[in-house]
């Protein structure tokens, strides 16, 4: 059985119109799991009034991202779990059978990372961090070392062996880390356009606070647990500089030099859950860039990228 997995906070009006599509699925066996993160408006009410099917869960005090996926996730009964954000429709009423047939004639465990299209049919090019250029990319299939928490697929278990969601960074980057983690346990990660999804990203209120605070803390963790010394200095140190000039410029900076002391008080935690990524997995990382004719620093679209990971 296939698991939907949907986190949702305060997007009543976006979660009613996804089930209505997830009504609408046909040939295949799933279930659907929704996780309320504390919403304020009335999502935990009408979802269960207008979809009694669905499982509902709503957590006690707002997690964030990374708690809310995770619980939906082990409290899932399929085996495999498709996660989707709540600010997506689907177009294709075949998509979970597809998707099925897809890890069942796989050789080898993979993931799927969706393509996300915006509502005029075009690419969301704010969530494009693979390693391939978008220009060249986006209708083509290709293996990367990234995926959206807006539409994946994976085997439950390679989830639970990765170690879930690193709920440490609340929201932003949490995705590739797990990523990593995925291609350690050998899991390959597919870009499949065939399989698709309409992202209405839904305004969040917190969107300067996640660029200013949590993008570049979350930066900076992500280097001590996962980052070889060198290799998280080079990451960093352009990032850093790059978002504390926006931050001076946009009138954050009290904002941004608080997030070094959220991030010096998650130190001591990020050491001791410390695992580096294993040099095979690196290998594979910049594999994936040579192939796609690009080098580690690609300029792509006026921003820097990394491999297998955002700017």
């Amino acid at each position: 059985m296939i698991s939907v997995v949907v986190p949702s906070f305060n997007r009543c009006d976006c979660i009613l119109r996804l089930l209505g599509d997830l009504r609408l699925q046909e040939g295949a066996d799933f279930e659907v799991v929704v996780v309320d993160d504390g919403s304020t408006d009335e999502t935990p009410a009408r979802v269960s009034a207008e979809f009694p099917e669905v499982r509902l869960f709503v957590n006690e005090t707002n997690g964030g991202p990374c708690v809310t996926r995770n619980r939906g996730i082990l409290e899932a009964r399929g085996d495999l779990i498709v996660g989707l954000d709540s600010d997506v429709s689907l177009r294709d009423p075949g998509l979970l059978r597809g998707i099925r047939q897809e890890f069942d004639r796989a050789p080898s465990p993979i993931g799927i990372a969706m393509r996300l299209l915006t509502l005029d049919g075009g690419d969301d090019e704010p969530r494009w961090w693979h390693p391939v250029p978008l220009a060249s990319g986006g209708d083509r299939e290709f293996e990367t070392g990234y995926f959206s928490g807006t539409a994946y697929a994976f085997r439950r278990l390679d989830l639970i062996e990765a170690g879930l969601f690193p709920e440490i960074y609340y929201m932003h980057y949490e995705e590739v880390e797990l990523a990593w983690r995925l291609l350690d346990c050998g899991v390959r990660i597919l870009h499949m356009p065939r399989f698709e999804v309409v992202h209405h990203a839904c305004s969040s209120a917190r969107r300067n606070r996640i660029q200013v605070f949590f993008k570049p803390r979350n930066q900076i963790l992500l280097a001590l647990r996962c980052c070889p010394f060198l290799l998280g200095l080079k990451f960093l140190v352009p990032r850093l500089a790059y978002n504390a000039g926006r931050a001076v410029l946009d009138g954050h900076a009290m904002d941004f030099f608080a997030m070094f002391k959220s991030a010096a008080s998650l130190s001591r935690r990020c050491l001791h859950e410390r695992r580096p990524i294993s040099s095979a997995t690196w290998s594979r990382l910049r594999s994936m860039r040579r192939q796609a004719g690009a080098d580690r620093h690609l300029p792509v679209r006026g921003r820097f990228h990394w491999v297998g990971g955002p700017t």
